[in-house]
């Protein structure tokens, strides 16, 4: 029996006492109760906005709806979350598309480099929860079984050096960058860079000991990870992609519920990504006091300059569509009304 089957047995035989023994006023409803589960640290940005998420629950639906939270995979794997909002062992779950991007391609659009022409992480967040929500659950999510609630973006990465001040793509040219691998390596490369696969929490050692001398990385991320004090030089209006981190909620359980906390959570959810976005901000400029303080800055491609940068990577764009829509999925139609959204805000 599933979670929430027994929470809906639970309900219905409080109910059937409070008839049977109550001739007062009718009792008060008994809350509904969502597992949640994700594979953040505790102490990690993205569990501490997942408290306030469920504080906010709790707080504006009156204590009707509630967030039980499970965090540093301790109901699943992180590789399994996705697989256990779909099978019932938590209601909702966090999804990464990146590191499943074989059950959720379509998702990984906001990777594709230099898509729009703004840099503002706010709009750029807004307009991934809009393409998610809608097209993205029709085409991807619902048939899986999941839906879509909540949505979010890191800042855009930027291209990060260690000496070089960085102008122009020519001046890439043997520069070696870490990447993450997928469409990060083959924007390194489109550039004429040498793309180098290094996890995260290993990039500090490896820009000390020169194994690379940059990479593409968010800013707000970065400062987490102190490479401030490897790094020099960090640009500030390139985007070589975004970062997708999503909620999904088990679509039976979203369709049990009622209409009003359906709508709470997506509401909610959306006040969440302002709450992140937020820290993200104050992340973003204590990172770029601390490169000014080592003599580093972060500073922006000249508007003239960035048509040459978008002409490098247009091939990058190209082959995620041929792809995708190679293996008939809809990636021209979900390309096509990303890049509207990421140029008409």
């Amino acid at each position: 029996m599933s979670s929430w089957t027994r929470r809906l047995a639970g309900a219905a035989t409080f109910v059937a006492a409070a008839v049977a023994l109550t001739t007062g006023p009718a009792a008060a409803e008994d809350p509904i109760t969502l597992r949640v589960a994700h594979s953040y640290p505790t102490r990690h940005t993205g569990a501490i906005a997942m408290e306030y998420w469920g504080k906010l629950v709790d707080e504006q639906s009156n204590g009707r709806l509630k967030f039980e939270i499970y965090p540093a995979e301790q109901l699943a794997k992180s590789s399994d979350l996705l697989d256990a909002a779909i099978n019932g062992i938590s209601d909702i779950s966090y999804a990464a598309p990146l590191y499943v991007s074989d059950r959720l391609p379509l998702s990984t659009v906001s990777a594709i480099p230099l898509v729009g022409n703004q840099s503002d992480p706010r709009e750029q967040g807004a307009a991934y929860s809009k393409l998610a929500l809608g097209t993205l659950n029709e085409v991807e999510y619902v048939p899986q079984g999941v839906r879509v609630i909540q949505a979010s973006v890191t800042h855009a990465y930027q291209l990060m050096t260690t000496k070089t001040k960085i102008l122009t793509p020519d001046q890439l040219k043997g520069v070696k960058l870490r990447s993450s691998g997928g469409i990060q390596e083959r924007s390194v490369e489109a550039l004429g860079a040498i793309a180098v696969a290094i996890p995260a929490p290993d990039l500090y050692p490896a820009l000390q000991r020169g194994t690379v001398d940059g990479s593409l990385f968010n800013i707000p991320t970065a400062g987490g990870y102190k490479l401030e004090e490897q790094l020099r030089y960090s640009t500030s209006n390139l985007n070589f992609g975004l970062f997708p981190t999503l909620y999904v909620i088990n679509e039976n359980v979203w369709q049990k519920l009622p209409k009003d906390l359906q709508d709470l959570l997506i509401k909610t959810g959306k006040e969440m990504d302002d709450y992140i976005q937020k820290l993200y901000v104050e992340r973003a400029e204590t990172f770029a006091a601390d490169l000014k303080k080592r003599g580093g800055e972060v500073y922006a491609i000249p508007a003239s300059g960035v048509p040459v940068w978008a002409g490098k990577l247009k091939p990058v764009q190209a082959a995620w569509v041929k792809d995708y829509d190679g293996r008939g999925l809809p990636a021209t139609r979900v390309f096509h009304e990303w890049e509207e959204l990421m140029t008409s805000r």
